[in-house]
């Protein structure tokens, strides 16, 4: 017994304007069935904003947010382009009638951060501060259910660094506990501010940012490389932090290691 295999044909308006589409806006234009591009921008304060969607970009378009020359990165090809060279937005941008051909948006990116003046020791040792207040807060308030035996616990390895025979075994017991609550916090903590908005809150209130060596911003994979350098740097009894105050650049030992920098906003 023979199958009957039935084909559902496309309406003709639809094939005439799928046609039409592409025709216009080329293949490449065209994302792939049941993928879906990634978008950011540089906005003109020198921030990244998204991800979003190519349906977002083009409302940003819309709003006059993204001209022809905002850079524009895409998780399909990973690099910043002026969106005017970006074919899927090409329909959707505004007439920059002030733009000039000759100039280089990459250029100019690059000029505007190159001027970025670095922060000094005092003022980053001040949001520091207020982070460590920040984080200390917030430690306390996840930790409040245990604060009975986390306190008990602390009070006996205090009496063990002042005993003459201390019990390296609780020593070793509330290190480690210590150290399981307050890395992953403080991980967590650093990596969302400075991969999301450049600065945690204490930067911020100082107005600092932190980015990258060439100015280009951090993203949370640089946000969590700077945390790990920065454990590093918390071995050297300080002196990798005190690098700030003589490095001609502002950085210290962490900076240099995930080649970062800390700048005035």
């Amino acid at each position: 017994m023979r199958r009957t295999r039935y084909r559902v044909r496309r309406p003709a308006a639809d094939r005439c304007a799928a046609g039409f589409w592409f025709a216009i806006v080329g293949w490449e234009a065209y994302p792939p069935r049941g993928m879906s591009a990634q978008y950011k921008i540089i906005g003109g304060d020198g921030r990244e904003y998204g991800p979003a969607t190519l349906d977002e970009l083009r409302t940003w378009c819309d709003e006059g947010r993204v001209g022809p020359r905002t850079l524009v990165w895409t998780s399909d090809d990973t690099s910043w382009q002026p969106a005017s060279q970006r074919d899927e937005l090409k329909w959707d941008l505004k007439s920059d009638l002030e733009a000039s051909d000759e100039t280089d948006p990459l250029a100019e990116f690059a000029a505007r951060h190159a001027i970025a003046r670095p922060a000094g020791f005092w003022v980053r040792l001040g949001a520091h501060i207020i982070d460590w207040m920040v984080l200390t807060s917030l430690l306390t308030l996840l930790t409040l259910p245990w604060a009975e035996p986390l306190a008990r616990m602390q009070e006996e390895a205090l009496k063990q660094v002042k005993s003459s025979s201390p019990d390296s075994r609780v020593l070793l017991e509330f290190m480690l506990v210590s150290l399981s609550i307050n890395l992953p916090l403080t991980l967590a903590y650093q990596t969302f501010f400075n991969g999301r908005t450049g600065a945690t809150p204490g930067k911020r209130l100082m107005g600092l940012r932190v980015e990258r060596a060439d100015g280009t911003p951090l993203g949370y994979s640089g946000a969590a490389v700077r945390f790990l350098a920065e454990l590093v740097t918390s071995l050297t009894l300080g002196i990798g932090y005190l690098m700030v105050a003589f490095n001609p650049e502002k950085r210290a030992l962490h900076d240099l290691i995930a080649k970062t920098r800390v700048v005035h906003r």
